[in-house]
């Protein structure tokens, strides 16, 4: 077995970092406001409000106009606002530090993808899907989230995280050398590693399921920390929801990385319309906390594949050049939505959504079977991985 060359290694361990930023910050920031927020749809939009501000960080932190030195220099001060603000918030700081938090880890996180998208083009050819690293990353993190609703040692965890996340990134950034190569990518936001499908995708209803399980994981994960104190209540630890949740987005496609890639379009739609329907089911007829448990099981499976399988299909990507902040505003807005629905009907509210994701995902499969009488594989199968 021969080891991987070192600027391979250093590019798995900034996207792994950059994945652990991304989830931990997500559930993380969301656990510290839940019980400083007023409301639930306060928590919402601090969410809301921490996906605007990656997409617009990563406007600038993922651009070629950056100087390697002046990214070294933000990642510092990024790293210092986001411990400040996430010390403060355990500490009587209240929603104002969380907002500090919420602003320099957005920052921070939009710099790691700064630091992925130096290595990558500095690698003489075009790395693999981050499947591997993405899954370390979201291992990682719920390490360091551990019991969410211990507010003084999440705090300390994440501060330490920040710290030695910060420092190796600063680390792999200086040792980056730049090459003149066209970036094949379609954004700068974690170069292509996060589902955006090309225009005009919803007008063909066989992509609906993987369009609609791309779009599951925003209140799932929005929601986490109030689906992991509600099953507190119901004796289930918390970290056991985090990792739970985080296991199903990553081990089904991590499992299936070298198989999936080969999935005609038909199939990987019918997965998960598959999984998002019984998720579905789960959340109308299972008794606490079997209903979440099961939602995260299954619907965090169906973005999973639906992220490897865009991955794999270079066909399937948005278009190059895609502005993060765009993608980033829908996605605020969703949130936003989500929290509304939340705040008035509680876990009935999270149930709705879900299910709405996994009627619509179901219903759009039987339109398309019901349309076409059958499928050709050949037609809808991807492009080569080797194509990016």
């Amino acid at each position: 077995m021969t080891s991987m060359p070192a600027p391979l290694w250093r590019l798995t361990l900034a996207r792994a970092a950059a994945w652990a930023l991304l989830m931990s910050g997500w559930i993380g920031l969301g656990s510290l406001a839940l019980p400083l927020a007023p409301s639930a749809l306060v928590m919402f939009a601090l969410i809301a409000a921490w996906l605007l501000m990656l997409g617009a960080a990563a406007t600038i932190a993922t651009g070629g106009d950056l100087p390697p030195w002046l990214r070294l220099v933000t990642l510092a001060l990024a790293a210092c606002i986001t411990a400040g603000g996430v010390w403060g918030a355990a500490h009587g700081g209240g929603l104002a530090a969380i907002a500090f938090a919420v602003l320099g880890w957005a920052a921070l996180t939009a710099l790691a993808s700064g630091v992925v998208r130096s290595l990558r083009l500095a690698h003489p050819v075009a790395p693999g899907p981050p499947i591997a690293a993405a899954s370390a990353g979201a291992a990682c993190a719920a390490l360091v989230l551990g019991d969410v609703g211990d507010l003084q040692a999440l705090a300390w965890r994440l501060i330490a995280f920040v710290g030695l996340t910060t420092a190796l990134l600063i680390a792999l950034q200086a040792r980056a050398r730049m090459r003149a190569r066209a970036p094949s990518c379609r954004a700068g936001l974690f170069d292509c590693s996060l589902p955006a499908w090309p225009a005009g995708a919803w007008r063909d209803t066989l992509q609906w399921p993987t369009l609609l399980a791309g779009l599951a994981m925003l209140p799932m994960m929005a929601a986490l920390p109030l689906m992991a104190d509600w099953c507190r209540a119901q004796a289930v630890p918390p970290q056991a929801m985090v990792a739970l949740h985080l296991a199903a987005m990553f081990g089904p496609v991590l499992l299936l990385r070298r198989a999936i890639g080969a999935w005609p379009l038909w199939r990987l739609s019918a997965v998960c319309a598959g999984l998002l329907a019984a998720g579905a089911a789960i959340v109308a007829w299972a008794a606490a906390p079997w209903d979440l448990l099961g939602l995260a099981l299954t619907h965090g499976a169906a973005w999973g594949l639906a992220w490897g399988g865009q991955l794999w299909a270079p066909a399937r990507r948005g278009q190059q050049g895609t502005s993060p902040l765009r993608a980033a505003a829908g996605y605020a807005v969703l949130t936003l939505a989500v929290g509304v629905g939340v705040d008035l009907f509680g876990a009935r509210g999270l149930h709705g959504v879900h299910a709405l994701l996994g009627l619509t995902a179901a219903l759009a499969w039987l339109a398309t079977l019901a349309r076409t009488r059958h499928v050709d594989p050949d037609a809808t199968r991807p492009l080569p991985p080797r194509v990016r």
